[in-house]
């Protein structure tokens, strides 16, 4: 496994491959795991709202502009920013996760995105359409919104739930977060229309319902023509 981590490491350097990484590593999982649930369950976005203005006709026109709260975020750990920089120095570059108002990392470059503009709208929608395959097949952001919904009274958002939910749910939120990660990795990856999806995980811990799985691996292969590769295998391409 070394010497598969030293070829792919010479295959960056040299430019012969180019490194992707979803930006939900430094988002969502860019929160310690027992501030998930406090800061997931409390965020709301901002909404600015511009001057009325009366039309011709006697109805108002109301601007609203609704976006990240910046500040919610806590910003990169010493570890992940010691990471991030070898992987920049290594050429690696980020993949957008397109949400409304999503959580942002105010420590994140523009610079350090594939593409310094936003996503073209048919990238971010096949992001959104593999997102929400992967919701139904009860893998990624399906977790953290079954731990929300269970929480949350009849007139909230699972969001809410999860500002409910007990302590001993700590873990099992942190465990969701990491899937609902993974997921964004697998719709980025789809969306930017990269080669392969480099992973060791094969989901022995996080089980079938986990994106990773065999059985979800067989359709993102059959529909999105996905391929996932080992360290291993792709040392042997490089």
């Amino acid at each position: 496994m070394h010497l598969a981590f030293t070829k792919i490491n010479e295959a960056l350097r040299l430019g012969r491959i180019e490194g992707r990484l979803s930006e939900t590593i430094f988002t969502l999982e860019g929160i310690a795991r027992l501030d998930r649930k406090s800061l997931l369950g409390s965020y709301k976005p901002r909404v600015n709202v511009s001057a009325e203005e009366v039309l011709s006709d006697g109805s108002m026109r109301i601007g609203l502009n609704i976006g990240p709260d910046r500040s919610a975020h806590p910003g990169n750990n010493s570890y992940l920013s010691s990471h991030l920089r070898d992987a920049l120095t290594l050429g690696f570059k980020l993949m957008r996760c397109p949400r409304v108002a999503g959580i942002v990392n105010p420590d994140i470059e523009e610079e350090w995105y594939v593409q310094s503009s936003s996503l073209s709208s048919d990238m971010a929608n096949k992001f959104g359409e593999v997102g929400q395959r992967i919701e139904a097949a009860g893998a990624g952001i399906a977790w953290i919104k079954a731990i929300g919904n269970r929480y949350a009274g009849p007139s909230e958002h699972w969001t809410d739930g999860l500002a409910n939910a007990p302590a001993t749910e700590q873990k099992n939120i942190a465990s969701a977060v990491a899937e609902w990660a993974d997921a964004d990795t697998v719709s980025a990856h789809v969306a930017y229309g990269n080669h392969y999806i480099c992973t060791r995980d094969a989901a022995k811990a996080a089980g079938q319902n986990s994106v990773f799985s065999f059985s979800n691996r067989v359709w993102l292969v059959k529909e999105y023509g996905v391929k996932f590769i080992s360290p291993d295998e792709l040392a042997t391409l490089v």
